[in-house]
C-alpha cells in the first residue's frame, strides 16, 4: 500500500454486508478519489450494537470477496482483485 491508498472497513450495524448494493454505498465513487488511487475494503465489516450484540454476537461480520468485488466495479474501479484481506480497485 502507498499513502495514497485508502481503505474502507464497512459497518455491517444497519447494512446487509452480502449486498453489492449495500457495501457500494459505503465505498468512495472512483471519481471522488486521485486517479491511481488503491481502495481496498476490508473482509471484516465492524457492527456495532447494544449489550446483548456485545455480548453474544459477532462484532466482526465477513464481508464476501464477490461482494467487495462487485461494489468496487458499481463505483467505478478498474483492475479489481481480492485475497483474503479483502478486496480492491484502482481509480481509473
Amino acid at each position: 500500500m502507498t499513502a495514497s491508498d485508502v481503505t474502507v472497513r464497512l459497518d455491517a450495524t444497519a447494512a446487509d454486508v452480502e449486498e453489492a448494493g449495500a457495501v457500494a454505498g459505503q465505498i468512495p465513487h472512483a471519481s471522488t478519489v486521485s486517479p491511481g488511487t488503491r481502495v481496498v475494503v476490508l473482509a471484516t465489516a465492524s457492527r456495532q450494537g447494544g449489550v446483548l450484540r456485545r455480548l453474544f454476537g459477532p462484532r466482526r461480520v465477513p464481508v464476501p470477496r464477490s461482494t467487495g468485488c462487485t461494489a468496487l466495479l458499481v463505483r467505478g474501479y478498474v483492475a479489481i482483485g481480492a485475497d483474503d484481506d479483502g478486496a480492491w480497485g484502482t481509480a481509473p
